[in-house]
């Protein structure tokens, strides 16, 4: 064969290929589970219907506040990474609440986070001190359109069932929530007590999926156990991370977002993902006031948004690539996304 001749068979062969990997994928996915939607999800319409325009005639918090509960002593990153992945997406003001330990660094490390430090890991050693603890935090609440719990919180048991007396409260304020990291470890051991949180997504990768089933009694393998999970829990949505991620809730309702992202694995990752979904549902929130949230379509639209601002950092640093990497590349994805002007 000539050269033109090769070219020419390998389109065809990458192009039946590729189909055939597509087409292989959705049956999969089908045949998993019947509830996975046949329809393309459109992340530029969410976002173009979702974000707060810029006309210059709202006061500042309007467009977005989001809170960040976590960090710790050994933690500073994660809800650095969150908060500030809150910010690039388009929130205005993020709170960060945090442990005493936690709070100096995670100052440091930017002046546009307002942290709060709202106990010590040294002297929280009792129940009265966990109730200290969540109130301090639930007394910031109103103040909020989003939470995102759990990023670098750690694992301590007052923290934790702090970390569960927040989440109720948020939910009864009607507040969305990501519990994401450490905040899964909260739903991991009182999963009923999500039950009816139907403006709460989890965000688990596949271990902590893995744990969330054995917590709830689920039986099965792969995808099928999602929206298993999802019904079992009895309102909140989970986002499953993984090759493709997949976002379901009691509904029945899966999205699949397999836009291609990084083969990079760095730590920070899975934060940024929980910051974007915070100012995602923060902006649903302040457009839907009562009824259900499109928690769904936001999941998906975070997966996205984040995967693309990794593929982007991907390209411009390859193995050198970090967290900080992808934080930089979120503004101008959204703008390809969503352009201001709009």
């Amino acid at each position: 064969l000539g050269l033109p001749d090769k070219m020419s068979a390998m389109r065809r062969y990458v192009g039946r290929n590729a189909t055939s990997a597509v087409l292989g994928l959705a049956a999969v996915l089908i045949g998993r589970r019947s509830v996975v939607r046949s329809r393309a999800f459109s992340a530029e319409q969410f976002l173009r219907e979702t974000a707060p325009p810029l006309d210059g005639l709202s006061y500042k918090g309007q467009g977005g506040r989001v809170g960040i509960f976590g960090g710790s002593g050994d933690y500073t990153g994660a809800p650095y990474y969150a908060g500030m992945a809150a910010l690039r997406t388009g929130a205005e003001l993020v709170y960060v609440f945090t442990a005493e330990e936690a709070a100096l660094p995670i100052k440091s490390y930017s002046p546009e986070l307002m942290v709060t430090p709202v106990y010590s890991a040294k002297s929280i050693d009792s129940v009265d001190k966990s109730h200290a603890l969540a109130q301090k935090v639930k007394s910031m609440l109103h103040r909020l359109h989003a939470l995102v719990l759990g990023c670098g919180l750690g694992k301590d048991d007052q923290v934790l069932q702090a970390a569960l007396d927040i989440c109720q409260a948020a939910a009864g304020q009607g507040l969305p929530v990501v519990l994401d990291a450490d905040g899964l470890e909260m739903a991991i051991r009182w999963p009923e007590a999500l039950q009816g949180m139907d403006r709460t997504l989890l965000t688990p990768n596949a271990n902590e999926f893995r744990r969330l089933c054995e917590a709830t009694g689920i039986q099965g393998e792969g995808h099928s156990q999602l929206v298993k999970l999802c019904e079992k829990l009895d309102g909140p949505a989970v986002l499953l991370k993984g090759p493709e991620d997949l976002v379901a809730d009691a509904s029945g309702r899966v999205e699949c977002c397999s836009v291609q992202g990084t083969p990079r694995r760095s730590g920070g990752y899975g934060d940024v993902l929980a910051g974007t979904l915070g100012t995602l549902l923060a902006w649903s929130r302040n457009k839907v006031v009562e009824g259900d949230l499109p928690m769904v379509a936001a999941g998906c639209a975070a997966c996205e948004l984040v995967r693309c601002s990794c593929r982007a950092a991907f390209a411009r640093k390859a193995r050198a690539m970090t967290a900080p990497d992808v934080l930089d590349e979120i503004g101008p994805v959204f703008e390809e996304l969503c352009p201001c002007g709009l």
